[in-house]
């Protein structure tokens, strides 16, 4: 019987040409963009989830309270890993980790390469599952002066990673460093983590590095807990809810756990909770990939049904000579499982061509291992997508009574056309909303790139610096000022990208000792300002003509708020027990993404720690001024110069968002696209089931403009209902999403009706192309059988 079946859909595909290929077409895009969207979200939900201990692996999380509000960070004391393991029973282990180093020289005495990572301790290698290829994993950062690298590092430095074990290494970053041994080399990190250190450096030597700031007012590191089995979350969170207060009275952080397998999907928090993070778009994109399947299994109910009247003998016949209903459902289930398994094959083979452009649009590394559960998965989708398309039109053809179908007494019901219809509004209403998501999206990354962050970001060149001693820092900017091409040169302390390093350590007269506020704390050198192009409001920038600037600081707007001083130029506050004083005011500038308000912020001078070098060029002979500037350092430090430009490293802040527009953009295509196929085939039924009345309108004088409009009035009126139904969702939507950026654009009305506008014209040339060619056609041809 099924071999029956499947010659019979073989034979109907064939005598049904465009339907059959405007259904294959439609399910083969549909189920391409499903296993496109399957694959970038297993790679989302696997990120830092493959360790062996990750289900019991939780991330220290600091809620600080304070003026500004609640402010969620990532960041503990130093000490607190080694605290927490030792007076909390629920702790098995403990890890404390640094921030990510950038820049770090190591030198083996020939040569000098330059690499980036982490201090860790002991028990951080013993907590995840880092691939050791060489030496002893459970000592080897036991020693204070050892250090294990990754096997690409290992390679540049000594060639082969087992010719690194026990080899000594001189490490160096701004004024600190001291003689290493290698004692491990690990697989380097893949796809599936979010840091990819090229060392693992011993965490006492950073505490070392930290000297008097490693206390625990002071948020300098990260910590991880290994928690035993069967600890409840919610109740250690309360028990350590005062971990910090009972150490400092005066303290306004409280700590908590997350686990650190979530960290990466729910990393978003408002009020010192958790309000998601990535785990939205994966929901969001799922979604599109459902309703991308939904919209083409639509088109072949609504084409399926809709040329039913062509295949209505062949049922009539069939029922007549004794087929069962339950024959003629499977008959036709069979027709839609056997067109969805083509659709699929031809999916695959289209999704293996299409990966490498997803995956440079996506910045992954994505394929499609054809896994036994990604099997199971494919093989679920197929069969799921075979019968959501298939049922409907299975019951509908095979209910038809054969004494109807002989006397050619049927007739559409009212019910039918509306679910017709129905279905149609509920395509282009899915359109709509991805148009109008696009164009919102759009619209507010090209409002990030046009704000006015504070400061000139154009042409501004950052060196990583931290190989170069004092010395050679201050030779480097005085002879880089003399290239021709650059218009001035500084440093600081970090990039003014992210918050990087933040104090609470600043107080003033009149202080509430309750209140901790923190302060963006940025170390610079002497030109800063001027380099950078911020706007003082008040005061002076640092000079070389006062002196001594150490003990001077200068604000901006917001800390002035913050403090709420009247006169804040020649005020004295006092930084970590030292009094400063505020010799000038800068216009609040932006060193977080645009999702944050200005943070109060201060600058302080010390070009011991101002490493960060920071160079505004011309726009004119860009490259040969950069490339005179590399060669100057090459010279002087003998390594190749890494350098970015400061509005890329800012525009990175974005990186997620420009993805998802990019994807968004694509993915909206697909679904408009599949709407007008659907509409297409709906119009080529009509005009097929309307041209004899057609040719006896032209007959009787109709013009081909009236025929044209009777045709295309009933399909534009379902693009209407369906912008009536999706714009006030799509305002709400949009405002949602928008309500995540503290500096957003406005939402003006013509974003909407351009969206509306342009799904109606796409649709109107979609139906226009098939009613043109019936008001066209000689009515001869429709008549002659009459």
């Amino acid at each position: 019987m099924l071999t029956n079946y499947l010659k019979i859909a073989l034979r109907s595909f064939k005598k049904h040409r465009l339907t059959f290929l405007i259904n294959l077409f439609g399910l083969t895009l549909g189920l391409t963009t499903v296993i496109l969207i399957m694959m970038w979200v297993k790679d989302e939900v696997s990120i830092n989830r493959y360790h062996a201990l990750g289900d019991r692996i939780y991330t220290v999380f600091t809620n600080h309270d304070n003026s500004t509000g609640v402010n969620t960070i990532e960041i503990t004391p130093a000490e607190m890993a080694e605290a927490m393991e030792a007076e909390l029973s629920q702790v098995e282990m403990a890890a404390a980790i640094s921030p990510y180093i950038t820049g770090v020289s190591f030198d083996d005495g020939k040569d000098v390469q330059v690499a980036d990572g982490f201090f860790v301790d002991q028990e951080y290698l013993e907590m995840f599952s880092i691939d050791f290829l060489e030496g002893d994993k459970s000592k080897a950062l036991s020693d204070v002066n050892s250090v294990v690298l990754s096997e690409s590092t290992a390679i540049r430095i000594f060639g082969l990673s087992k010719n690194a074990i026990g080899k000594s290494l001189k490490w160096s970053v701004f004024e600190f460093g001291n003689d290493v041994i290698v004692r491990g080399v690990y697989r380097d990190f893949g796809s599936l983590d979010i840091d990819k250190p090229e060392f693992l450096l011993s965490f006492p030597y950073f505490k070392k590095m930290l000297g008097d700031g490693a206390h625990w007012d002071n948020f300098n590191a990260g910590t991880f807990l290994l928690l035993r089995e069967g600890t409840d979350i919610d109740s250690f969170n309360a028990q350590i809810a005062n971990f910090l207060k009972d150490r400092n009275t005066e303290s306004n952080v409280t700590p908590f756990v997350q686990a650190f397998e979530d960290n990466y999907l729910y990393g978003s928090f408002e009020d010192g909770k958790v309000v998601g993070g990535r785990i939205n778009y994966v929901w969001i994109f799922s979604a599109i990939a459902f309703f991308i399947l939904l919209i083409a299994c639509i088109n072949f109910m609504n084409l399926t049904t809709a040329w039913s009247m062509n295949r209505i003998k062949e049922i009539g016949v069939k029922k007549s000579m004794g087929a069962s209903r339950g024959g003629l459902f499977s008959q036709f289930m069979v027709e839609s499982m056997l067109l969805t398994f083509f659709a699929m094959v031809l999916a695959l083979v289209l999704a293996a061509v299409l990966q490498p452009f997803f995956n440079q649009v996506t910045l992954k590394e994505l394929s499609l291992d054809l896994s036994i559960s990604e099997i199971l998965m494919l093989v679920l989708i197929w069969a799921f997508t075979g019968l959501l398309a298939g049922i409907y039109p299975s019951v509908y053809l095979s209910k038809f009574r054969p004494i109807q179908i002989l006397k050619s007494n049927l007739k559409g019901s009212f019910g039918e056309l509306l679910a017709r219809k129905g279905l149609v509004v509920f395509q282009f209403s899915i359109s709509l909303l991805l148009i109008i998501g696009i164009s919102v999206i759009g619209r507010q990354m090209a409002y990030i790139q046009n704000q006015n962050l504070g400061y000139n970001q154009s042409h501004l060149l950052q060196i990583n610096s931290s190989s170069l001693s004092d010395t050679q820092l201050e030779s480097f900017l005085n002879q880089v000022k003399g290239v021709p091409g650059v218009e001035n040169a500084s440093s600081l302390s970090h990039p003014l990208v992210g918050l990087m390093s933040s104090t609470i350590g600043l107080s003033w007269e009149g202080k509430d000792p309750k209140e901790q506020v923190k302060f963006e704390n940025i170390t610079v050198n002497m030109d800063l300002i001027e380099t950078m192009d911020f706007e003082i409001l008040e005061g002076r920038p640092f000079s070389r003509d006062f002196g001594d600037e150490s003990s001077k600081i200068i604000l901006n707007e917001e800390a002035v708020k913050v403090i709420g001083l009247d006169e804040p130029v020649g005020a004295t506050v006092n930084l970590w027990g030292n009094d400063m004083e505020v010799i000038g005011v800068l216009e609040d500038f932006h060193f977080e993404s645009l999702k944050e308000k200005v943070k109060p912020a201060f600058l302080k001078y010390d070009k011991a720690f101002a490493q960060k070098i920071i160079i505004r060029i011309n726009p004119e002979n860009q490259l040969e001024t950069i490339a005179s500037v590399s060669g100057l350092f090459e010279n002087l430090n003998a390594q190749k110069m890494d350098y970015s430009f400061m509005d890329e490293d800012f525009q990175s802040l974005y990186l997620q968002e420009q993805r998802i527009s990019k994807l968004a953009r694509y993915f909206g295509f697909v679904a408009i696209f599949l709407s007008c196929l659907g509409l297409f085939g709906l119009a080529a039924f009509t005009v097929e089931n309307r041209k004899k009345e057609i040719g006896v309108r032209k007959v009787l004088g109709a013009s081909i403009s009236q025929i044209l409009g009777m045709i295309v009035k009933d399909f534009m009126l379902l693009v209407v209902v369906a912008i009536l139904i999706m714009v006030p969702l799509g305002w709400y939507l949009s405002n949602a999403w928008l309500a995540g950026y503290a500096y957003k654009t406005n939402l003006s009305w013509w974003i909407f009706g351009a969206s509306a506008i342009g799904l109606l014209v796409i649709a109107m040339v979609t139906v226009s192309f098939q009613a043109f060619k019936a008001a066209a056609a000689n009515p001869v041809n429709s008549l002659s059988s009459e």
